[in-house]
C-alpha cells in the first residue's frame, strides 16, 4: 500500500521549527503532557487529553510505523489504531498526585532521592521513546466478575497478571501469533476483533517483522522469544505491600532505568527515521 504521509511530515516539521529551534534531535526528551492541550498538535477537544495521542504522535506513528501496520492517518482518527504507552508509570509507582500518591509513599517509604527520580521519570514516561500503536478495535472482555467492551490497550493495562507490562503482554501475543495457543477467553476475543491487523504478524516470521517493525527488540532474546524481567509488581497489592522493606523499591529502580535505556535507543532510532523521511 502506497500511504501518503505528506500531511504529517508537514505537521512534524512545523512543530520542530516553531517549538524545538527546528533542531529535531530535541524532540527526543520533549514531554508529551506540555502539548496534551495545544489544538495543533496536541488532542484537540474533545478528545482526551493522552500523551499518546496527541497530534504529533500520530504524525510520528503514520511517519515511522504506517507501512509495518498498513496504517493510515484515518485509521488513528477512527481509532481503528491507536498510540500506546509501553512502559507505564502508574502500575509499579502510582500516580503522583493525589490518594493514590500517598498511599505509594506510605506503604514502600522512599527516601527524598527516590522520590525525586520517581518524578523525574513520570515526565520521561511521555517522550516519544516510550510510544507505540496497536490495533484498537474494542472486544468482549471478562474482567472483574463481568463482561464489558474493551480494547487491548485498556485490557493488557487492566489484566490481573500483565499490569501494563511490555514484556508480559509480548509473551501472551508470541503464544498466540507464533505457537497457537489460547492465552485466555478475552484475548482470543480482542485478537478477532483485530483479526486483519495481526495477521501479517502470525509464525516466527510474522513475529519478527512485528518485533523489528515495532522496535521492540529490547524485550526479546536472540531467538525473538520474549524475556520477561518485571516482576509484575503493582503497588495496590497486599503480596506487594508484605515484601521485605527496600525489596519492592529496588525493583523500581530496576524498572525505571531499564525502562529510559530502552526509551533512550528507541528514541535515537525514531528520530533516524523521521530525519530520512523528512
Amino acid at each position: 500500500m502506497n500511504i501518503d504521509n505528506t500531511a504529517q511530515l508537514n505537521l512534524i516539521r512545523s512543530f520542530v521549527a516553531e517549538h524545538l529551534g527546528g533542531d529535531i534531535a530535541k524532540l527526543k526528551w520533549l514531554y508529551l503532557g506540555d502539548i496534551t492541550r495545544d489544538e495543533v498538535y496536541g488532542c484537540p477537544a474533545p478528545r482526551g487529553k493522552d500523551p499518546d495521542d496527541t497530534n504529533l504522535m500520530r504524525a510520528i506513528y503514520c511517519v515511522v510505523f504506517g507501512d509495518v501496520w498498513n496504517m493510515t492517518a484515518e485509521d488513528l482518527e477512527s481509532y481503528a489504531m491507536r498510540g500506546d504507552t509501553i512502559n507505564t508509570f502508574n502500575t509499579l509507582l502510582s500516580l503522583l498526585n493525589g490518594k493514590y500518591a500517598d498511599r505509594f509513599t506510605e506503604a514502600y517509604t522512599p527516601d527524598d532521592a527516590f522520590l525525586a527520580k520517581r518524578l523525574d521519570f513520570n515526565r520521561q514516561c511521555f517522550t516519544i521513546g516510550n510510544m507505540m500503536v496497536l490495533p484498537n478495535i474494542k472486544g468482549k472482555v471478562y474482567l472483574n466478575w463481568q463482561y464489558q467492551e474493551m480494547t487491548m490497550n485498556c485490557y493488557r493495562g487492566c489484566h490481573p497478571v500483565w499490569h501494563d507490562y511490555e514484556d508480559r503482554f509480548l509473551d501472551a501475543l508470541y503464544k498466540i501469533l507464533v505457537r497457537g495457543e489460547q492465552v485466555n477467553w478475552s484475548m482470543g476475543n480482542l485478537m478477532d476483533a483485530n483479526a486483519a491487523r495481526f495477521e501479517p504478524f502470525r509464525g516466527e516470521e510474522g513475529w519478527r517483522r512485528f518485533i523489528d517493525g515495532n522496535m521492540l527488540e529490547y524485550y526479546v532474546d536472540d531467538d525473538y522469544v520474549p524475556v520477561i524481567e518485571s516482576k509484575g509488581y503493582a503497588w495496590w497489592i497486599d503480596k506487594c505491600k508484605a515484601l521485605p522493606h527496600g525489596e519492592y523499591i529496588a525493583e523500581c529502580h530496576r524498572y525505571i532505568d531499564r525502562t529510559l535505556e530502552i526509551v533512550s535507543d528507541r528514541a535515537d532510532w525514531i528520530i533516524a527515521v523521521l530525519q530520512e523521511r523528512l
